[in-house]
């Protein structure tokens, strides 16, 4: 992969720095989506900056952000208002992230194995785990924060958020009315409405296995998170299982497995999520399988299949994506 450098380790600007870099990168897809009625052409491209540095005293420190997570002048989310991209510090004690990162029970156990030239998003992205913070559960507030430490085989992870509402204007002022960008309603936002959201997790690595657990907790919201994932030769497995509280959600479990040969990756997963319902709890089942064909030079020819009772069909994609 092949990646254009706009400064390689030049950008000696002040004596507080060692040195910077800004790298530009990107993906891009395209193909064919069978929604279950149609088949339409899906495609995109995306641009994504990546700044480095370190200082004297050795603290190494960065950003990143695609151009499609920045504009100023939303009032929903911005790379400049910190809710997108994510910026980070890393030295002896750690790492500690803000912008939008992953939680830390999602960055310890991580979602089931992605399918299809659109990364599972033809079938609405069901191989990802609704983790309860940092993972679009708190789009409402402020920056996440991450940290992470690891010492000898063990990972620990810890976020929050801040519990202070910024959605739109509110930050200026309790009561205020904005139009919410994904359902284009009025909405009233109010600065204290928000809740604490904060998550733990531990992670134990071996030779060919790793193994977590996670905690969380989203206002009454509560989380309880395990996962492992284990390689033998040529074939990846991993299992997760969530287990929630006071929310309609239940629980959700998941298996996936891969098979790697030379240039061609199968993978599959199978997640079963648990849901209270007025009528009486419900169980959905969703399926997916899809095989990757490395072409080199960042192309890959990939395709998919998923069947999930959310979606009351059985969808298909078929195409290349490109890493830049």
């Amino acid at each position: 992969m092949k990646k254009v450098l706009f400064a390689t380790s030049a950008l000696v600007m002040s004596a507080g720095f060692a040195s910077a870099e800004v790298a530009v990168s990107g993906d891009g897809r395209m193909g064919v989506i069978y929604d279950g009625n149609d088949a339409q052409f899906s495609s995109r491209a995306r641009v994504k900056f990546t700044l480095t540095g370190e200082s004297d005293a050795g603290l190494s420190f960065g950003g990143a952000f695609r151009v499609d997570q920045e504009d100023y002048n939303s009032d929903y989310r911005s790379a400049a208002k910190g809710t997108r991209g994510v910026v980070w510090i890393s030295g002896t004690y750690g790492k500690l992230s803000m912008g939008d990162p992953v939680g830390a029970a999602e960055a310890a156990i991580g979602d089931l194995y992605e399918v299809g030239y659109t990364e599972g998003e033809f079938g609405g992205d069901i191989e990802e785990i609704g983790f309860l913070v940092g993972d679009g559960n708190n789009r409402d507030q402020g920056p996440t924060a991450l940290y992470e430490y690891t010492i000898n085989n063990i990972s620990l992870y810890a976020s929050m958020t801040d519990g202070v509402n910024t959605f739109g204007n509110a930050i200026f002022g309790s009561g205020t009315t904005v139009i919410d960008p994904e359902t284009g309603l009025e909405v009233v936002t109010n600065t204290d409405s928000a809740d604490l959201a904060y998550s733990v997790a531990a992670k134990y690595e071996g030779s060919n296995f790793w193994a977590s657990l996670s905690y969380s907790k989203n206002g009454d919201a509560k989380e309880i998170g395990l996962g492992a994932e284990a390689t033998f030769n040529n074939f990846a497995f991993k299992g997760v299982y969530m287990d929630y509280e006071d929310i309609a959600l239940q629980y959700t479990a998941g298996l996936a497995a891969s098979y790697q040969m030379d240039a061609i990756l199968v993978k599959g997963f199978w997640r079963q999520d648990k849901w209270e319902e007025v009528t009486g709890d419900e169980k959905y089942d969703s399926f997916g399988i899809g095989a990757d064909y490395d072409l080199g030079g960042g192309a890959v020819l990939a395709g998919g299949i998923i069947d999930t009772d959310y979606l009351d069909d059985t969808v298909v994609d078929f195409g290349v994506k490109f890493s830049f």
